[in-house]
């Protein structure tokens, strides 16, 4: 009787013992479900699998079947492969977007800070300093712009570089050429002009609307080192700015 008594004791423990296992087997599932549902439900975050790669002037740039459609980002060198499974967040699309180092043209492209894949989280912000914007630019042109001289009252593009400290949070003049004009990113248009001081150019937000090649006079405040999130820093940026066309 004691010896039943023993395996019967024995086999309830057992029993016990596997149905706490299963308990935490399945919710640990249950939460490894939930976070892949939410990531691929996340109306900020496109999730899926790399079709396509191609690196190119300091970025990585994938092609993602998300299931429904391929769409193409790119970030910061990252060792992905053909297979990947990946997410991203789709906070600064660019429509119509022109690679001149590859020659290609793509409807849309994400930039994005870093690629969240099973191995490794996104850059933090303060590690990538990248940005879309100047990206876009491609480089300085091979020379100055003609006939975009000083507006009375205000600074050349170069005079702003050289005196940014002392300029800093102060509301400034410049006139310059639109080169780049990006509509309604982060709720705000964003274009870049040059005038014939230097070869930089500069970045400024708005909510006028410009085209390509229109000279302006921008009226704005300087700021620098301007971080809007997503590791998208800018060192000398002029902000909200009103612009009148000549």
């Amino acid at each position: 009787m004691i010896h039943r008594t023993n395996i019967l004791a024995i086999l309830l423990v057992c029993f016990s013992f596997g149905l706490l296992n299963a308990a935490v087997i399945n919710s640990a599932f249950a939460e490894q479900k939930n976070t892949i549902d939410e990531r691929k439900t996340n109306p900020n975050k496109i999730h899926g699998k790399v079709t396509d790669m191609i690196k190119a002037s300091g970025y990585t740039y994938v092609e993602v079947d998300t299931g429904k459609k391929k769409v193409w980002a790119a970030g910061p060198i990252t060792p992905l492969k053909i297979g990947d499974m990946i997410a991203f967040s789709t906070e600064m699309p660019m429509e119509n977007f022109h690679s001149k180092s590859m020659n290609r043209d793509f409807p849309i492209l994400y930039f994005v800070s870093g690629f969240i894949t099973d191995k490794a989280t996104p850059k933090t912000k303060a590690a990538a300093i990248a940005s879309p914007h100047s990206q876009i630019n491609q480089g300085p042109m091979a020379k100055p712009v003609k006939g975009i001289n000083k507006v009375k009252g205000g600074n050349t593009i170069a005079e702003i570089y050289a005196r940014k400290r002392n300029l800093k949070g102060k509301t400034i003049r410049v006139r310059g050429q639109v080169t780049k004009f990006t509509a309604k990113v982060m709720g705000k248009n964003w274009l870049h002009i040059r005038d014939s001081s230097t070869l930089d150019d500069l970045t400024v937000t708005t909510d006028s609307t410009v085209a390509i090649d229109d000279v302006v006079i921008i009226e704005g405040k300087l700021e620098l080192d301007k971080d809007y999130s997503y590791g998208y820093v800018y060192p000398v940026i002029l902000i909200d700015a009103k612009i009148t066309k000549e």
